[in-house]
């Protein structure tokens, strides 16, 4: 997901690429907060989700991907 992509309220799903736990890719939820990335660039942002399931998680604007028509 594109920093400029990530809106607050937005459907996510999480990427099914990268070095994150198996049971993680393909989980969809919320967008609800986001922070900017002190060590990187602007484009690079942390991202809580709440997950379809209720529970927060982290993760970086790479690891996700908008949901289409959501």
């Amino acid at each position: 997901m594109r920093s400029e992509e990530a809106r607050i309220g937005a459907s996510v799903r999480v990427r099914g690429d990268g070095g994150l736990p198996s049971e993680l890719r393909g989980l969809t939820g919320t967008l609800s907060a986001k922070w900017g990335n002190p060590w990187g660039g602007p484009e690079d942002l942390v991202l809580e989700v709440r997950l379809d399931d209720g529970r927060p998680r982290l993760f970086w604007n790479h690891e996700l991907e908008g949901v289409a028509g959501a």
